[in-house]
């Protein structure tokens, strides 16, 4: 018996040129084999220009080589040359899969979206508590492979995460307040306690230092940063009701990306950790520049995950600082918590 859990939120749609962050420009495109066949027998003008853009990197992957990281398909009305002359089911899995995530633990598969792209983190960060649900369905027909774990440890951290996300859908106390509770009673679970006294003390600098370290992706969050560097004397920080709601759209989908991996690891609080420097790292940048408006807080959301999530060296490193520096230690983000307000 195989299980699917989808998330509400997972009916998307590509708002093709609207969108204000393509991802027909500045990722790298891989074509799969099948696709690379199929593009090769492709007559006439487009199929020359597939066989011409289709070129093998070091490591044996077919990549679709453009100019200034935009992908040759993507034309001058910010539309796909291939999927308008030849529909969506001639994409190659790359872009036609984008920006859906699917994680198959064996005997269990979740689908997702990608943060990354901005529709899809619209369509997440826009949802009440209320609609932050997941739906199980039953496929007996599909056979996934053995698990590569401990089912009864799986099992465990299934059962955590459902009370996980029931604190986050609480809104009988602040979000910030309930990130808190996550973050003690996973350690709780694992026996590691949480202590605040003569740790490192956890300041707005941290994140920024930390994020100015990183590769940059995108101009646009370049320039974010710049500017949030620059501003240090911001009002009073606050966290409105549209952004609290903010807040627990993001745990609730990070904790569902993210938290069953611990079944591979020694432990789940490096995740929650990696939560907790991902919601306070967009706070201190709101908050710096004093972002009201919903469009552009929700652009800070999405190109946060674009930059720290889709980009594997830059989430190395996190990893890295999160396991290695005190200031990021449990105890500093509980503190850190409990001062924006978390009390």
């Amino acid at each position: 018996m195989l299980c699917v859990f989808v998330p509400e939120y997972q009916k998307f749609h590509c708002i093709a040129e609207k969108c204000p962050d393509s991802c027909c420009t500045g990722w790298e495109i891989v074509v799969d084999p099948e696709s690379a066949v199929q593009y090769a027998s492709i007559p006439g003008d487009l199929g020359e220009r597939l066989r011409h853009a289709m070129t093998e990197d070091a490591d044996g992957d077919i990549l679709f080589k453009g100019s200034d990281s935009r992908c040759p398909f993507w034309n001058q009305h910010h539309l796909c040359d291939i999927q308008s002359a030849l529909g969506e089911t001639a994409l190659c899995d790359t872009c036609r899969q984008f920006p859906r995530i699917t994680q198959d633990y064996g005997d269990s598969i979740e689908y997702d979206l990608s943060l990354s792209c901005p529709e899809a983190a619209r369509l997440l960060l826009t949802r009440t508590p209320e609609q932050l649900i997941l739906i199980e369905e039953q496929h007996p027909e599909l056979i996934g492979d053995l698990p590569e774990y401990d089912p009864a440890k799986m099992q465990a951290l299934q059962r955590q995460r459902s009370e996980l996300f029931q604190l986050i859908r609480d809104t009988s106390r602040p979000a910030l307040e309930q990130l808190r509770q996550c973050l003690q009673q996973v350690c709780q679970w694992e026996n590691n306690s949480v202590i605040t006294d003569n740790c490192e003390v956890l300041m707005e600098e941290h994140f920024l230092a930390f994020l100015d370290s990183c590769e940059i992706l995108t101009q646009d969050w370049d320039d974010i940063l710049t500017q949030a560097a620059k501003k240090s004397d911001a009002q009073p920080f606050s966290v409105s009701q549209p952004l609290d709601a903010e807040i627990r759209a993001f745990a609730f989908d990070f904790l569902y990306r993210n938290y069953l991996r611990a079944a591979f690891t020694e432990s789940a609080l490096p995740f929650v950790q990696q939560l907790l420097f991902s919601v306070c790292a967009v706070l201190t940048i709101l908050h710096r520049l004093e972002l009201q408006e919903q469009p552009r807080r929700l652009r800070i959301w999405q190109l946060f995950a674009k930059e720290m999530e889709s980009d594997s060296d830059n989430l190395i490193e996190l990893e890295w600082v999160l396991e290695t520096e005190a200031v990021f230690s449990p105890g500093a983000f509980d503190a850190y918590l409990k001062q924006l307000g978390g009390a």
